[in-house]
């Protein structure tokens, strides 16, 4: 029976973080043998998940702290970004239009980190007082 395998980091907000987060994830999880396509885009959306805390709870401030779990069980890859800031639930933006390929018009210039993260897996939210935990549930069982 495969044993769960678990992983956290702690840092302080900023788009450096966010990349940080991101290279770190990317290494665990090929660690982890997970398979490089799902590595890829898990990583861009562990960056996104980091950047949007910085950019949204804390205002583009540095310095808030950040915290970031990797859990991977027989069940799937639970990705988890805490944080200390203002609450920004995912949930109650829309998802982007999509786009017309033959009207330039219509290509977004930006929003599109939401999109990409709901893409990589189901997408969770909470907000209490201990902090703002935003979750990624990757149907990727441990094998």
């Amino acid at each position: 029976m495969p044993v769960a395998r678990h992983f956290s980091l702690a840092g302080s907000a900023s788009l450096l973080t966010a990349r940080e987060f991101a290279s770190a994830a990317g290494q665990v999880l090929r660690f982890w043998r997970l398979p490089e396509p799902r590595v890829s885009v898990l990583e861009l959306a562990v960056a996104e998940m980091a950047s949007n805390a910085f950019r949204h709870s804390y205002l583009g401030r540095e310095g808030g702290d950040l915290h970031l779990r990797l859990d991977w069980d027989e069940v799937g890859l639970r990705i988890a970004l805490t944080d200390r800031g203002l609450p920004f639930d995912p949930q109650r933006v829309p998802a982007p239009a999509e786009p017309d390929p033959r009207e330039p018009s219509t290509w977004p210039e930006g929003g599109m980190g939401l999109a990409l993260i709901r893409s990589a897996g189901c997408v969770s939210y909470r907000s209490d007082a201990a902090g703002n935990e935003l979750c990624l549930i990757v149907a990727e069982p441990l094998a």
